[in-house]
């Protein structure tokens, strides 16, 4: 029975990631940071996926070696996805950059190591159209590090995807496994945990009134699930050795974003507000500061090589959007009823 190693198994993408193997059969074993997350990763799973004693988990960190050669033995493929997304401190080099560079050389130093037939990296298009001033992108374009508009999380991304790249054109030929990369826009819809993901903030603070206003922010959606399914299809399919694929379903301002909401029964902000005012509200807050070299620009992805090679048909995003708010609004009434 073929084993699969995914990494970062109680995170949004690495749990719809699991579920999909184990419909399909094949054993998985995921990596926690901590024991404390593995009740929490069964509960999310046994909703959807009978789990047949096809799971198991090891505790991996992405900043140290303990445990990642054992992790790693026995696997005929590794899905490597944890990475972290944001920062929870003033040093976003130590809690974003650095562990985000540190496991993918981890993850495919010992990939390589126990010859794994086929390596998946989930990376983004953060690592492909910041810093450029471009119609549009494509799996040939990369990040400008550069730049002096892009986030941490830009720099994370690239810098990783770089590395993994950089090591293997670096192996000899007999050293060499199969490799590609799977890079997604803003990954929405309902999340198997109680934790809705970091991509889905957007539409939670549409939605919590965190926010007043609507920013001239546009953004690029992709579903869950049809991630989850490219990367089985990455692992499975024939010809997507060194090739990265971009899944963005579509580009959306967030107005357009509100208004669906409201016409569905929701309550969001309607107010759009002019750049000028997001700039002065920045000066004072470091989240909307994050989005000011943003505004007003649109970054239109092809994503024709996942069309072609792993046959994405993708999901319909506004029914992505509108999911992603039930199960937010479902989440808040129950927080409340216990409050």
């Amino acid at each position: 029975m073929k084993k699969v190693l995914v990494t970062g198994g109680s995170g949004f993408i690495a749990l719809h990631c699991i579920a999909e193997l184990l419909k399909r059969g094949f054993y998985v074993r995921t990596s926690l940071r901590n024991a404390d997350k593995k009740k929490e990763v069964i509960y999310s799973l046994q909703k959807i996926v009978n789990q047949r004693n096809m799971l198991e988990f090891c505790i991996l960190d992405l900043m140290e070696d303990n445990g990642w050669d054992k992790a790693v033995q026995g696997c005929t493929y590794v899905m490597h996805i944890a990475s972290p997304v944001l920062s929870k401190g003033d040093d976003e080099n130590k809690e974003l950059i650095q562990p985000a560079i540190q496991g993918i050389s981890r993850a495919i130093h010992y990939s390589v190591k126990h010859k794994v037939k086929r390596f998946i990296m989930t990376s983004s298009v953060a690592a492909i159209c910041q810093g450029h001033d471009k119609n549009i992108y494509d799996e040939n374009d990369w990040t400008n590090l550069d730049s002096n508009t892009i986030t941490n999380y830009d720099i994370s991304k690239t810098k990783a995807e770089k590395y993994l790249w950089s090591f293997i054109n670096n192996l000899n030929n007999n050293e060499k496994i199969e490799v590609c990369t799977i890079n997604p826009s803003f990954v929405i819809g309902p999340s198997l945990s109680n934790d809705i993901g970091s991509s889905n903030i957007v539409i939670k603070i549409l939605l919590n009134g965190q926010i007043p206003f609507v920013p001239r922010l546009n953004l690029g959606f992709v579903d869950v699930i049809d991630v989850a399914k490219m990367h089985l299809k990455a692992m499975l399919s024939n010809n997507v050795d060194g090739k990265r694929f971009i899944l963005n379903e579509r580009t959306m301002w967030l107005s357009d974003i509100s208004k669906l909401l409201n016409q569905n029964g929701f309550k969001a902000p309607k107010y759009i507000i002019p750049n000028i005012f997001v700039k002065l509200i920045a000066l004072f807050d470091p989240n909307i500061k994050r989005i000011v070299n943003r505004l007003d620009i649109i970054k239109n992805l092809n994503s024709e090589q996942s069309k072609i090679i792993l046959g994405w048909q993708p999901s319909n995003i506004e029914k992505s959007i509108l999911d992603t708010a039930t199960q937010i609004k479902n989440l808040d009434n129950k927080k409340n009823d216990i409050i």
